[in-house]
Order: C-alpha cells, then sequence, then structure tokens
C-alpha cells in the first residue's frame, strides 16, 4: 500500500479552503490561477464538492460554498474542545483598549477563530476566520516556535531564504522568552502573543492595536497569561 498523500484529496480539500475564504464566487480560470493547477482539474473538482453539496453556483456560474459549510461548522464547534473553551471565554472578557485576537496555524498560514477589537461587542469577534502569512501574523510567530526542526523545515522550505533566517532569529527569541513581543515605528509595544494548549492541541492568543512602553509590559504578558490560564482550566 503506498504512503504517498492522495494528492487528488489535497487539491479538492484546497479548493474548498479557498472557496470559503475567497469571501466572493470565484471562477474556474480564478481558482486554477490561485491553486496554481490545471484548470480542467479545478473544474472537476468543483464538479464533484458541488456534487455533495460542499459547493453550489450562482447566476452567472461561478462557484462559493455550499450548504455543507454551515453542517461543518456546526460539528467543527462541537468536536473542537479549543474552540469551545478559548470562545467561551473570550467573549466574556471585552476589551476597550486593545484587540483580542485567538487563532491557530495551518501550513504557514494563521487563521484566526476570535478577533475582537477595542469597544466592539466580543461575540462580532467570533469566526474571524481571514487567513494570514504565519511570518506576519504574531500568533503565526509563537506558533512556530513550538513546533520542532522538522516540523519548521516543511513549513518553511518554500520560503526566500533571507525570510527564513530572520524567521529562525525570532523563533529562537520566542522559544526564550515565552513569548512574542513587537513594536510600533515609534518604539511602542503594540502587539504581544503566546500560545495555550487545550486537549492537546495548540492555538496562539495575542493583545494587538495598542501602545505601551516597556515598563508596562510584564502588566500586559500577565494579563495574558491570566487569560491563558482561565482557558485551560475552562476546558
Amino acid at each position: 500500500m503506498s504512503s504517498q498523500p492522495n494528492q487528488s484529496l489535497i487539491d479538492g480539500i484546497r479548493c474548498f479552503q479557498e472557496l470559503t475564504t475567497s469571501g466572493r464566487p470565484m471562477g474556474n480560470k480564478e481558482l486554477a490561477e490561485k491553486m496554481q493547477i490545471n484548470e480542467v482539474r479545478v473544474n472537476r473538482l468543483l464538479r464533484t464538492l458541488k456534487s455533495i453539496g460542499m459547493a453550489e453556483q450562482n447566476a452567472q456560474k461561478k462557484y462559493m460554498p455550499g450548504p455543507v459549510v454551515h453542517v461543518l461548522a456546526a460539528q467543527s464547534f462541537h468536536s473542537s474542545a479549543i474552540f469551545r473553551a478559548a470562545t467561551k471565554v473570550a467573549i466574556n472578557r471585552p476589551f476597550d483598549d486593545r484587540t483580542l485576537a485567538i487563532g491557530v496555524l495551518w501550513q504557514d498560514s494563521v487563521v484566526y477563530m476570535f478577533h475582537a477589537q477595542a469597544h466592539q461587542n466580543p461575540a462580532e469577534g467570533l469566526g474571524g476566520y481571514h487567513l494570514y502569512h504565519a511570518s506576519q501574523s504574531s500568533i503565526g510567530q509563537v506558533l512556530m516556535a513550538e513546533l520542532d526542526d522538522e516540523e519548521l523545515s516543511q513549513i518553511t522550505c518554500h520560503w526566500e531564504p533571507n525570510q527564513k533566517s530572520v524567521m529562525m532569529d525570532t523563533i529562537e527569541k520566542i522559544r526564550r522568552e515565552g513569548y512574542v513581543c513587537r513594536c510600533d515605528p515609534a518604539g511602542k509595544i503594540d502587539n504581544i502573543a503566546s500560545t495555550f494548549t487545550v486537549g492537546g492541541a495548540k492555538a496562539g492568543i495575542a493583545f494587538t492595536d495598542f501602545h505601551i512602553d516597556a515598563a508596562e509590559l510584564d502588566n500586559y504578558v500577565g494579563q495574558l497569561r491570566e487569560l491563558i490560564n482561565e482557558i485551560e482550566s475552562y476546558a
């Protein structure tokens, strides 16, 4: 029996993922260019997804997520202890001076399960699903720091050498300190992030969109760790 990954299955999942994150219907050609695979293959994948309710077409014959996406969303919430614990705590902890973000790592991308800005109703922060490159996200950086060298190599193998070198330096610092801290152009700290674990699964949590001096850092890190302890104990 072959131990090689099933490329058709991988492409099908990628195709569905592109539909669910695009925010608008997509045509065959556009999707083929985005996935960098043959348009005929994309057409076959889309027709298959449509046949099982994972995709549907609008009046212009473009594709968008089908009704199965709602079923998967409900099932994911039920089956994901980390999602339930993190979001239950987050919606009960509003902040009026910062953004609270919680996300997970997928390959070299980060997707947010929660992203609530200052003064925003925390419930509105649920499902902030947009993908971001892990190197550009503090949550992505702390989650990559949790990986071993082999896992990191698989994620970064296609990165530019300079990008990879800078990220490895950042990861080494995160591993020493247990969190990441970033500054704005004026030198004020505006982003801190760390990780938590629920049921063996890891996610990242961050405070962003604030501006503090270094003297206040320990206080903010302490508040972040309080949230982490609350999430991990909730589960």
